[in-house]
């Protein structure tokens, strides 16, 4: 069977790598459409917008904030090429991105009748501007998007005369298919419930949680504690591609203030400027990595990981740990807790620094290698392979609709 994916990238970062895997599977001749970024999918792909009309569309955003609503030249070469392609299923992933015209879209997915996947890696569907808003403890999205407290987040934007008009439209266009037509589809429980409270909530939605590659993130031997001389101290890791206010910098911060002596922080992805916040004594900061073998040689060493996130979606990084044997600390955040159990991790109020000084201190008297052991366990749920089957079952049950 034939199934167009489209998506803001392709075979580059997490959504990028998920297409290009599902556009690969056994049985399905899969074609991605693409608007940003650099292509690293091996599958089949066709670009609809390039750079300068990436840039048109953010600075229509940032001028008038109306993201999603650009790009028509480029949304009806999509569409042309989608006709001449014929796919049994279109799924859809991000579609905000600065590279397509949402109206346009699914003017031509209510024509076509085709049946649609949607699958959703944040908020951005059903709010008037934001792609999260817990962290900002937001809750208009769920009768009317007004007042932006967020326009300097993703989608960045000076002007907010728009949101309200902006909620209205995605409403009137993302509600526009038939019942049966659109299946949603979330990778956590929480995203799941979010939906069921906003516009989409008459639709099905399916939860399929994102997936790791068990044969790459697995407990490896690591020399980091001997190199750092660091064998009798208590290890804490943070890994973050890029870290902001919302992904909790400031709290890790705060927290290197107040360590012991014998406990140690590791922070991954760190920049120059966001070194000066911690305290040097205690805490070793790594530029960003995205080798996979080091990763797994700091979360194998590690006693703890501490993923002190205001908002997230399904954050990987917690299954990327628990596979190489690290339990995690996490806030009381959208779905970041969803994976873990008493065997597994630990999950506190948001903001409670005293609260995460308490669970550290217990690292001590924790039973390691059995913790370890029920970590590796539990991620073994948490298979690319197990996702991408989930999937693969959802195209062929449309099919047969």
């Amino acid at each position: 069977m034939k199934v167009a994916l489209i998506n803001s990238v392709a075979g580059f970062g997490s959504t990028g790598r998920i297409v290009d895997a599902l556009a690969s599977l056994e049985g399905i001749q899969g074609k991605i459409y693409y608007g940003r970024k650099e292509n690293l999918a091996k599958a089949e792909t066709f670009r609809m917008t390039h750079f300068l009309g990436n840039v048109h569309h953010v600075i229509q955003t940032f001028l008038f904030d109306t993201h999603g609503f650009h790009n028509q030249e480029e949304t009806k070469k999509l569409i042309a090429d989608l006709k001449e392609f014929q796919p049994d299923v279109i799924h859809l992933h991000n579609l905000h991105g600065y590279y397509l015209n949402v109206e346009l879209l699914f003017a031509y997915l209510k024509e076509t009748k085709t049946k649609v996947i949607w699958t959703l890696h944040d908020c951005w569907t059903f709010t008037g501007h934001c792609a999260h808003y817990e962290a900002i403890e937001c809750e208009k999205w769920k009768v009317e998007c007004k007042d932006c407290p967020a326009l300097r987040q993703y989608p960045s934007t000076w002007n907010g005369s728009h949101v309200k008009d902006n909620y209205y439209r995605k409403k009137e266009v993302f509600t526009s298919l038939p019942i049966e037509q659109l299946t949603i589809v979330t990778p956590s429980e929480w995203l799941k419930a979010q939906v069921k409270q906003s516009f989409l909530k008459d639709y099905e939605v399916k939860v399929i949680p994102t997936g790791i590659d068990l044969m790459k993130f697995k407990p490896i031997k690591s020399s980091f504690r001997k190199e750092n001389h660091l064998e009798d101290k208590t290890v804490l890791l943070a890994v973050s591609s890029v870290w902001t206010k919302e992904k909790g910098l400031s709290d890790l911060q705060a927290l290197s203030h107040r360590l012991k002596e014998n406990e140690i922080f590791v922070v991954v992805g760190i920049s120059e400027k966001q070194k000066k916040g911690f305290n040097e004594r205690n805490t070793i900061l790594i530029q960003r990595t995205n080798a996979i073998q080091e990763l797994c040689a700091l979360y194998s060493m590690a006693d703890v990981l501490l993923n002190l996130t205001y908002q997230d979606t399904f954050p990987t990084v917690n299954i990327e740990a628990l596979a190489c044997g690290c339990p995690v600390l996490t806030y009381q955040t959208g779905g970041s807790p969803e994976i873990l159990d008493e065997n597994t991790g630990w999950v506190v109020e948001k903001g409670n620094l005293d609260k995460v000084q308490e669970v550290i201190n217990q690292l001590e008297i924790t039973n390691k290698e059995k913790k370890k052991q029920m970590c590796v366990e539990k991620a073994s749920y948490y298979t690319v392979d197990r996702m991408l089957k989930a999937y693969q079952v959802l195209y062929l049950g449309s099919q047969n609709d």
